[in-house]
């Protein structure tokens, strides 16, 4: 039997054998990306939201004092949009009187604008013409009107001499009823009928759409 040359076996109560350790120890900062600049703080969504709300809420309040100052002012009058030569009703009384722009040939609109103006002081309109005023309270100054009576066979009346527009009469109970309009104006000789009993002539003023007229009554 051959000796075994190879290598021995180490003896069973021999102690192990330690490895070297080759722990590859990291550095304790570790290189990282590339750092990106330092962002520029800004508002913040919910910042945003609450100066928005903010804003939101002095745009309404505006708008709502807007809206009570119109409330308090009441309705818009129609004087204010009236020109010379419309014609008109009347309505109300007072702070809330009114006149309301209607077609000429309406059998409900007894008078014609001839000037209008601002209710501001003393003013007063010419002999023949009948004086109105409209209120537009917190809406700036009244508006001052003179008007004729509407040029229209047919409509009723009883005291046409008086300062303010005389109202529309029921023709049955009525003193006067125009009987004739002439498109022009005579303050010498009258175009009226025989046993006219009243005339009132109108004079337009050129540049104004105010038509001159004669207007003819007769007693009912």
């Amino acid at each position: 039997m051959s000796e075994n040359t190879g290598t021995p076996f180490p003896p069973q109560n021999a102690p192990h054998q330690q490895w070297p350790q080759h722990q590859q120890q990291w550095p304790h900062q570790q290189q990282g990306w590339p750092q990106q600049p330092p962002k520029k703080k800004g508002l913040s969504t919910k910042v945003k939201v609450l100066l928005l709300v903010a804003a939101l809420v002095v745009v309404g309040g505006g708008l709502g004092l807007v809206f009570v100052l119109k409330a308090a002012a009441g309705p818009e009058k129609q004087a204010g949009k009236l020109t010379e030569g419309d014609c008109v009703v009347l309505t109300g009384s007072g702070k809330e009187a009114d006149a309301v722009k209607t077609p000429c040939d309406s059998p409900q609109a007894p008078y014609a604008v001839s000037l209008t103006g601002v209710n501001k002081g003393d003013w007063d309109c010419k002999e023949g013409f009948y004086r109105y005023a409209v209120e537009t309270p917190l809406r700036g100054e009244g508006v001052a009107l003179c008007l004729a009576i509407n040029a229209k066979v047919g409509l009723c009346f009883d005291d046409i001499e008086s300062k303010t527009p005389p109202p529309l009469k029921d023709c049955g109970s009525a003193r006067l009823k125009i009987s004739e309009v002439f498109p022009q104006s005579s303050m010498v000789n009258s175009p009226c009928a025989e046993g006219t009993a009243n005339v009132i002539s109108y004079a337009s003023y050129g540049t104004s759409k105010f038509k001159s007229a004669t207007i003819c009554f007769v007693k009912p």
